[in-house]
C-alpha cells in the first residue's frame, strides 16, 4: 500500500509537474478522513503529498482532490441498513447532515 499510494502518487505528481500538466486529480477515499487501517492512512498521506502540490507557489499545475465514499458494503455504508429496512417492509430513512 505505501508504494502504491505514497510512493507511486508521489511519482505521477512530480511527472505531472515536471511535464506542465494543467490539472491533476487524485482520487481518494472516505476511510482517510479518520483512518483505522494502513491503507486508509496511506490515502490520506497520500492526500497531504498532493495538498502540498497544491499549495506550492512554483508550480503551475493545478491539483486537486476528490474523495468517494459510502462504498457497497465499506465500514458506513448504508446498504446493510436499507437491505434491513427491505426484509422489515420498513420505508428507507435518508437523512442529510
Amino acid at each position: 500500500m505505501v508504494k502504491t499510494n505514497v510512493i507511486g502518487s508521489r511519482n505521477v505528481l512530480d511527472a505531472a509537474e515536471h511535464w506542465n500538466i494543467k490539472k491533476m486529480v487524485v482520487l481518494s477515499t472516505d476511510k482517510a478522513v479518520y483512518p483505522i487501517n494502513a491503507m486508509g492512512m496511506s490515502k490520506a498521506m497520500m492526500e497531504k503529498l498532493m495538498l502540498a502540490k497544491a499549495r506550492a507557489k512554483y508550480s503551475d499545475t493545478v491539483f486537486c482532490g476528490v474523495r468517494y465514499g459510502n462504498v457497497m458494503y465499506s465500514r458506513g455504508s448504508v446498504l446493510p441498513l436499507f437491505v434491513e429496512q427491505i426484509s422489515r417492509n420498513m420505508p428507507f430513512t435518508v437523512t442529510h447532515v
